[in-house]
């Protein structure tokens, strides 16, 4: 696989840095008690914490080593708000202050399943499954706890099923700001991840022909040598010069 610096097993550091930005996100904005906002003011500084010693980590990596100092901007934008983000703050938040905290959820959203599809190869058709099945379980917890119409883990996992599927039947629907922002990501997040179980699927179909192909291909390639050996020697015996009869 090409490019694999940027998957998840060699930036791991920033793979848990963007996870973390989930339950700091929820936890400032629907926690109950003071302690539990606090815990994801920190979530935050942790995230901007991982994100600058995945800096310095890239930055003495051989294959950056002698190149100028570069970072993505998406990283940068990311270690800023998160910065910014840990600073203590008090629901219900400000018109701007919301606009400001979606904004950099959403760039955090725009960089997780970029970071992931480095791993999820479309060849890969179990890796990508058993990735979906974290996400699903995630996303379900997600909803059991954001979602007060949710009373068991199973209606959670159901709830992320259907949105993240688009089916919506309509007999769970988020109901509260919180969970309603959640299911935005969660769709978005769905779309991306089945389409690459689409993909994989075909691309299995697709390699089993290519396969075939090939055989029949190199099945030819040994019948027409055969061919041109038998026509080199028919070539040899005719130009050969006749025996004189006695």
């Amino acid at each position: 696989m090409k490019n694999t610096q940027h998957g998840v097993r060699q930036r791991p550091l920033l793979f848990i840095a963007l996870a973390c930005t989930i339950p700091a996100f929820y936890m400032i904005l629907i926690g109950p008690q003071p302690a539990i906002r606090q815990i994801g003011n920190l979530l935050y500084g942790i995230t901007a914490a991982l994100i600058a010693l995945e800096f310095v980590l890239q930055r003495r990596h051989p294959l950056h080593a002698r190149k100028p100092w570069h970072v993505s901007l998406g990283d940068l934008l990311i270690f800023c708000g998160a910065l910014a983000s840990a600073w203590p703050t008090t629901p219900p938040w400000s018109m701007l202050e919301w606009t400001l905290r979606l904004g950099f959820s959403g760039i955090v959203f725009l960089r997780f399943p970029k970071l992931l599809m480095a791993w999820m190869v479309p060849r890969h058709l179990m890796q990508i499954l058993a990735v979906s099945v974290v996400l699903l379980a995630l996303a379900g917890g997600g909803f059991y706890w954001l979602e007060p119409k949710v009373v068991t883990y199973g209606d959670g996992l159901w709830l992320a099923f259907i949105t993240g599927a688009t089916v919506g039947y309509g007999d769970l629907v988020p109901s509260t700001p919180a969970s309603r922002v959640f299911a935005v990501f969660i769709v978005l997040l769905g779309y991306a991840v089945f389409s690459v179980v689409t993909a994989s699927i075909a691309a299995l179909f697709v390699g089993e022909d290519e396969q075939r192909f090939e055989k029949e291909l190199h099945a030819d390639i040994r019948a027409l040598r055969k061919e041109i050996g038998h026509l080199r020697e028919e070539m040899h015996q005719s130009m050969r010069p006749p025996r004189d009869l006695p």
